[in-house]
């Protein structure tokens, strides 16, 4: 029986240290604390795997190991004070195993490993913009944002005086979606994350974004309207997936659909211009309003994709971006108009990528239209660069 306890050496506390990433491997939690002292406090404890000793006294002591190999980093875990107490405290102690243990470290460092490999130059502003969908409060939790930022090979950046490591704006509150005056609600809320956005762009704290929306269409183009253009922006789409990776986006070999259009009708006045743009579902001509008559040229923008898989890779999104810039030059170069009457089953980074591509003091307003409870078109939004 072993009864003799050797200590760690100062080397294999900084490793031990070093590939936790200074947190605890069970809960995650920093073990660097200020404590209001006014100087950090570390609070990290190292805890053996397999006991110090091989007394009874020794939580999983009776595990062969040699003396030496116990207090090596393979055996070590950096758990905070709260974490280390249950992990060796003899009432609890069966919950913990060694292999379980094992596991746990294993998969906690290797994780600080692959975050710690995202450089510097990956930095990027997280936007998170979350609404209500007909009644419906979406998931868009920020632990799934900022893991799908991660998993993207991005540093989620904390902006000065920001508590989360994203800006965001939660629009669930507002109740009443089905007229225009529920748009004209929320829109504010929107406009002040913009300019959260133009400030840090301006001031060069903003170097990248990445934006994660789920809400109602019109609010989606909207955003993407209000949005900078002058830093690298990846707009992330949810996947039909398991959950844990529903915002990720696959490789950059993803299924790209064809995109058609076509135009629908030859209107009698150039300034009357309807766009249906059908993604996510489709829509008929019989399903527009009565006032989308024998005047309006109408143009349609189809998906060979139909259904939520429609945007299901950034190369798709990059695709879509392309076709639609293709159709408003189109367009415009063709008719215009000074605005386009705009009817969208659309998923969310498609409503984004819709408003991004309004080229300021060029691009004539968008007219968004949305259903009512009852399916029925009504005019949610004007929106103009």
């Amino acid at each position: 029986m072993q009864d003799k306890r050797k200590e760690p050496t100062d080397r294999t506390k900084y490793v031990v240290w070093g590939a936790a990433g200074g947190r605890c491997t069970l809960c995650n939690s920093s073990v660097l604390e200020n404590e209001n002292l006014g100087e950090p406090v570390p609070i990290g404890e190292l805890a053996h795997n397999v006991g110090a000793t091989g007394s009874a006294g020794s939580p999983r002591g009776e595990r062969k190991l040699s003396r030496d190999d116990r207090a090596e980093p393979e055996n070590l875990l950096l758990l905070c004070r709260n974490c280390h107490k249950p992990v060796d405290d003899g009432g609890a102690i069966g919950r913990y195993t060694v292999e379980q243990l094992r596991k746990k470290k294993r998969e906690h460092e290797q994780r600080v490993y692959e975050l710690t490999e995202i450089g510097a130059d990956r930095k990027a502003t997280v936007l998170r913009v979350v609404g209500s969908i007909r009644g419906v409060t979406p998931e868009l939790a920020r632990d799934t944002v900022l893991t799908a930022a991660t998993a993207t090979g991005l540093f989620p950046q904390r902006l000065a005086g920001a508590h989360w490591n994203l800006v965001e704006a939660d629009l669930r509150h507002h109740v009443g979606e089905n007229d225009g005056a529920y748009f004209q609600r929320v829109t504010p809320e929107i406009d002040e994350l913009a300019q959260r956005v133009h400030a840090g762009v301006r001031s060069d704290e903003i170097t990248r974004l990445a934006v994660f929306a789920i809400a109602r269409i019109p609010l989606l183009v909207y955003l993407g309207a209000q949005l900078d253009d002058k830093v690298p922006t990846i707009i992330f789409q949810r996947h039909r997936v398991d959950e844990g990776n529903a915002w990720v986006w696959p490789g950059e070999d993803g299924k790209v659909p064809d995109f058609d259009v076509e135009l629908l009708q030859e209107g009698t006045d150039v300034r009357n211009v309807a766009v249906t743009l059908n993604l996510s579902g489709a829509i008929g001509r019989a399903e527009l309003p009565a006032f989308i008559d024998k005047t309006f040229t109408i143009y349609s923008l189809s998906s060979s994709e139909l259904g939520p898989s429609a945007i299901s890779s950034l190369a798709a999104l990059r695709a879509f971006e392309s076709v639609l810039r293709s159709l408003l030059a189109r367009i415009e170069g063709r008719t215009k108009p000074v605005a386009l009457s705009v009817f969208a089953a659309i998923p969310v980074a498609a409503a984004v990528t819709l408003g991004r591509v309004l080229m300021p003091n060029v691009s004539p307003a968008l007219h968004l239209y949305d259903r009512d409870k009852d399916g029925k078109f009504f005019f949610a939004l004007e929106i103009k660069r």
